[in-house]
Order: structure tokens, then C-alpha cells, then sequence
């Protein structure tokens, strides 16, 4: 293990928290300030900064000539991997129902929901548009973080601690990286991260966690828009030019 490892792990635990939950308050503090939303302004930065992640993380396992097998990039199999594949598809099932049920709620619970979400509305797709942008940044979340928070992670803590530990602490971390969600929200994706690190553990292999990753934003967010989209909230800047 080199220095570059602990760098990258301090990066994890405490520079991209600290930096999430800062990049958020000055992205709501400009909308408090008279601003319109700028959804597509932030998926662009999303974008731009978790494949820069991903392109250092690769450039430093081909630098010391590491196996791309040790971050999960192997093919899954086995009875873990049937597993974790049925969980996915219930789990998809579910989110796709809650999907279908959000084109038929009325006004108020639109209104609800928004209201529920705090300033984060302010980052969810309400438009056409900003879903097809917040898709994008699913698959790079799915790619990225699970290459990141599952791969890199569980190799990194593997050095010290047992695989139930890996899991929780991995998650943990995955935590503290949507600190900018609040306590309620940052819970809620630790233990999403649970989920996920079973489902490396399971399979050996980080392709179901991606895909899950993936499906999980995409669904939701499908969800999230259906609601938002006739919800009252002003998408004034959501479809503001990308560049």
C-alpha cells in the first residue's frame, strides 16, 4: 500500500464530505439569495468531478500494475450472485411501482412530497430535460461511486478489518460522501450502502452493485420527477444550457 492509497482514502472520508456539504449550501444560499435553480449547472459538476474520481483512481492502478480484479471488476457467478440478482429484481419491481403510482398522485401530494424534500428540491429533476440529465448521472454514479465507495474501499480496509466490518464501514463512508443530504438523508444512504456492500460480498464482483446503484437512482428519480414536475416548484433555470 502506498502513500497515494491513504491520500485518496483521506479524499473519501473527510474532503469530499466536507466539500459536498459546502458545494451545497453555497448552490442553496445563491437560490435564498433571489437565484433560480440551476439543476443542470449541478449535474454538470457532478459529472465533471466523479469521472475525474474514477480516471485518478484508474491511473494509479495501472501505474503499479494492480489487477483491475482487486477493485470488483471480475464476472459474477455462483449462488451469492443468484441471490443478490433476485434481490435486485424485487427491489426493481418495487421502485417501478412506486413510479407508476407518482403519474397518478394528485396536487397535494405533489405539493407534499416537495415540500418534504427541503432545499434538495432544488437539486431533483422536475423537467423532462433534468431527468434525462439526472439519468447521466446515474450511470456515472453507479460506475463511479461502487468502483469508488465498494471497490477501492473494501481493498483499502481488507489490509485491517473483517468483511462485516468492510461492509459497514465502507457504508459509512458512502455516508458521509451525501453529508450535504442532512442526518436523515446521509442515514438512509449508509444503509443503502449496506446493501450494496452485500451485494459486492455476495458476488465477489462489483457489476451488481453498479447495476443496482444505476437502477436505484434512475427509478427513484423517475419517481421524484413525476411528483415534482406539476408540483407548483418553478424550473425557471432547469433547463438552462449544459455549457
Amino acid at each position: 500500500m502506498m502513500l497515494v492509497d491513504h491520500l485518496m482514502m483521506l479524499a473519501l472520508f473527510v474532503v469530499q464530505p466536507l466539500h459536498g456539504a459546502w458545494a451545497y449550501r453555497r448552490y442553496v444560499a445563491r437560490i435564498d439569495g433571489g437565484e433560480a435553480p440551476d439543476r443542470i449547472g449541478q449535474y454538470r459538476d457532478v459529472l465533471v468531478m466523479e469521472w475525474v474520481a474514477f480516471a485518478v483512481l484508474l491511473a494509479v492502478w495501472a501505474f503499479y500494475a494492480r489487477p483491475f480484479a482487486d477493485l470488483g471488476f471480475v464476472a459474477p457467478g455462483g449462488t451469492g450472485f443468484v441471490a443478490g440478482l433476485v434481490l435486485l429484481v424485487a427491489a426493481t419491481a418495487w421502485l417501478a411501482h412506486a413510479w407508476r403510482q407518482a403519474r397518478h398522485a394528485d396536487d397535494d401530494e405533489r405539493r407534499k412530497l416537495a415540500d418534504s424534500l427541503g432545499d434538495l428540491v432544488h437539486f431533483l429533476p422536475n423537467t423532462r430535460r433534468t431527468y434525462r440529465v439526472f439519468c447521466g448521472v446515474s450511470v456515472t454514479a453507479g460506475i463511479v461511486e461502487e468502483t469508488v465507495y465498494r471497490g477501492f474501499a473494501f481493498w483499502y480496509l481488507a489490509h485491517w478489518l473483517p468483511m462485516w466490518a468492510i461492509v459497514i464501514v465502507s457504508a459509512v463512508i458512502f455516508g458521509l460522501g451525501h453529508s450535504y443530504q442532512g442526518t436523515s438523508g446521509m442515514l438512509r444512504v449508509t444503509a443503502i450502502g449496506v446493501a450494496f456492500g452485500v451485494f459486492y460480498w455476495l458476488t465477489g464482483s462489483l457489476w451488481l452493485p453498479i447495476a443496482a446503484h444505476m437502477i436505484l437512482d434512475i427509478l427513484q428519480g423517475g419517481t421524484i420527477y413525476e411528483m415534482l414536475k406539476r408540483s407548483g416548484e418553478k424550473p425557471v433555470a432547469a433547463d438552462s444550457p449544459i455549457s
